[in-house]
């Protein structure tokens, strides 16, 4: 080998090496880059997703002038969607546009009615859901509420609740004929009423019904035989020397 072959070969050799540095080097910042924009990908998916998550939850909310309700001295703040969503509601005229409702100098629209309970009637129009406390004496006075307002809905479920435990009386429709019945300063004592008979378990003949039934007050009495369903209202307690109905 000639003096000028070896310095050449020398010269590739150290050619390939600059070039294999110059590669591992392009490689490395290729890998960074790649890295990089890995994680701002990630990041743009996540802001994504959670810009979808909100528009999903915004996607029910309807934004609205607010309406400032000035119950019998009770304050409430909510919207006019709210306010029209029974159609067949007093509070749906007074917001619907027929009618020129005006407020007060306050800004509040004013409703004569005590504004203990109205906190029950707004929240079910905000979300569908009737929660009740236990206490009876404040279920009367919200389904007198209800009445008011003719949330009918709200009247139903609590007309529904009067007759729990009758395996008669199973359909609203069937409680609200019932409690028709009743004299209208009876109406209130809707949801007070208890099961004090039935047949199937109590035992068919008369001392039967009389043993639960005498003395008990005013009473409802409901028949089923076959398809048909029959009874009535007294005020009079049952007495098994009277028999009165």
């Amino acid at each position: 080998m000639s003096e000028s072959d070896a310095s050449t070969r020398a010269s590739d050799e150290e050619d390939n090496i600059l070039n294999e540095s110059a590669f591992e080097k392009a490689n490395f910042r290729i890998r960074e880059v790649y890295d990089i924009l890995r994680e701002e990908a990630v990041r743009v998916r996540k802001e994504r997703e959670a810009f979808e998550s909100v528009a999903k939850k915004l996607k029910d909310v309807h934004f609205s002038a607010t309406v400032k309700l000035n119950v019998g001295g009770h304050y409430f703040t909510t919207s006019v969607q709210t306010l029209n969503k029974d159609p067949g509601s007093m509070l749906h005229a007074m917001f619907s546009g027929r009618f020129d409702t005006k407020p007060s100098e306050d800004g509040s629209y004013f409703i004569d009615r005590d504004g203990t309970h109205f906190r029950y009637i707004l929240n079910y129009l905000r979300t569908g859901q009737l929660l009740l406390p236990d206490d009876k004496l404040i279920k009367h006075e919200i389904f007198a509420e209800a009445q008011f307002y003719q949330i009918q809905e709200i009247v139903e479920k609590l007309e529904s609740k009067a007759f729990l435990g009758s395996k008669i009386l199973i359909e609203k429709a069937q409680c609200k004929t019932v409690a028709a019945w009743l004299p209208e300063d009876k109406q209130l004592k809707i949801g007070e009423m208890k099961l004090l008979y039935r047949a199937t378990f109590n035992g068919w003949s008369s001392s039967n019904f009389h043993s639960c039934c005498d003395n008990k007050g005013a009473t409802v009495v409901v028949v089923k035989s076959g398809k048909y369903i029959f009874g009535g209202f007294t005020e009079c307690s049952w007495d098994s020397g009277k028999q009165t109905f």
